[in-house]
């Protein structure tokens, strides 16, 4: 009976120190993976595509912090709108951005909205082109082409001809390029799983395809395309550097088209002699844009003028795998544009 009893209480207490402590542990693991409490948000549509690619499958939605026809947020100011999206988010929202300069004033207005963001670079590690190099076609090299300082000089350099579509001294448009996309969607997937324990596997399986894919599409660019890199091509703006670069082009003339403020006449010609001086066979132009002025100079300088979508904006609720279709109609046309 004496040993009955001592057994019964070794049992109980026994039982009590799992009951003490497992709850412990059930809830430290619930703790270190937010997947129950946290929100996700891209500031740029392209970032906002190719985040929920990673995140297929899981139930969880990303939100998209500019209109999904924005294009390029250069100069976006979020609206009151835009904000309450912010603020009324899950906690802690890990907020992806562009990098490169190309948003940062959408990531400060957002930190401004609210506490608990963690903003992502997803540009960090890509290696990012200068946005003076395409100085070579300006034949100037001492102004940083800022858009809010220097305004003077600015003018003066659009008086002499320099019509360049620059901002600020990077480019950050690398998510046009099917390479540098691929380490945009490494970084997403990794910042993902660091944060979410439950759903780290399914982010990294959905990377992983993504950059086969990827790669492939980036290998068919290059192939397609480079036998033709000895051609001088221009665009609306520096979009598709990066894209181009990896087929071997130089970096291409970009026209300064400013809707609100037209170049004169007098710049018009300018840039038209320029492009005449390069011998620029073909003008790409971008669906976010009017391209009077690209047609314009193709009328006078013989350059086939040709749309294609750098993926900067696109439909409120794409299909997946939207980036690839889009990306693809944009091979097919780039290639017939410089083959004829």
């Amino acid at each position: 009976m004496k040993f009955f009893t001592i057994s019964f209480l070794l049992v109980l207490i026994a039982l009590c120190a799992i009951l003490y402590f497992l709850p412990g542990k059930i809830t430290s693991a619930v703790h270190n993976s937010v997947s129950e409490g946290y929100g996700v948000a891209a500031t740029t549509y392209p970032i906002w595509v190719l985040t929920r690619e990673v995140l297929d499958g899981t139930g969880i939605e990303a939100e998209l912090l500019t209109p999904p026809d924005a294009g390029c947020p250069h100069d976006y100011v979020l609206t009151p709108n835009d904000l309450m999206k912010v603020s009324a988010a899950r906690k802690p929202l890990l907020l992806f951005k562009n990098g490169a300069g190309l948003d940062d004033h959408i990531c400060k207005a957002a930190l401004s909205a609210g506490k608990g963001i963690v903003v992502i670079d997803t540009g960090a590690g890509i290696e990012v082109i200068d946005g003076d190099e395409d100085d070579d076609h300006d034949h100037d090299t001492e102004d940083d082409h800022d858009e809010h300082e220097g305004e003077g000089d600015h003018d003066e350099h659009e008086a002499e001809g320099h019509h360049h579509h620059h901002h600020g001294g990077e480019n950050g448009h690398f998510f046009a390029s099917p390479y540098e996309a691929r380490k945009i969607v490494a970084t997403i997937a990794d910042e993902l799983a660091k944060s979410d324990v439950l759903h780290a596997n399914k982010f990294r399986e959905n990377a992983a395809k993504l950059d086969k894919r990827l790669q492939m599409l980036g290998d068919s660019f290059k192939a397609q395309l480079g036998p033709y890199a000895d051609k001088h091509v221009a665009a609306q703006h520096n979009v598709f550097d990066y894209l181009l670069r990896d087929c071997g082009f130089e970096t291409p003339l970009a026209i300064f088209a400013d809707p609100e403020t037209p170049p004169s006449p007098a710049e018009i010609t300018a840039m038209t002699k320029e492009f005449k001086e390069h011998g620029v066979k073909v003008i790409f132009t971008e669906p976010q844009y009017p391209d009077e002025l690209a047609r314009l100079i193709g009328k006078e300088t013989g350059a086939a003028v040709v749309k294609i979508d750098p993926v900067a904006s696109g439909p409120a609720d794409p299909p997946a795998g939207y980036y690839f279709d889009v990306m693809n109609r944009n091979l097919e046309i780039m290639k017939k544009a410089l083959a004829e």
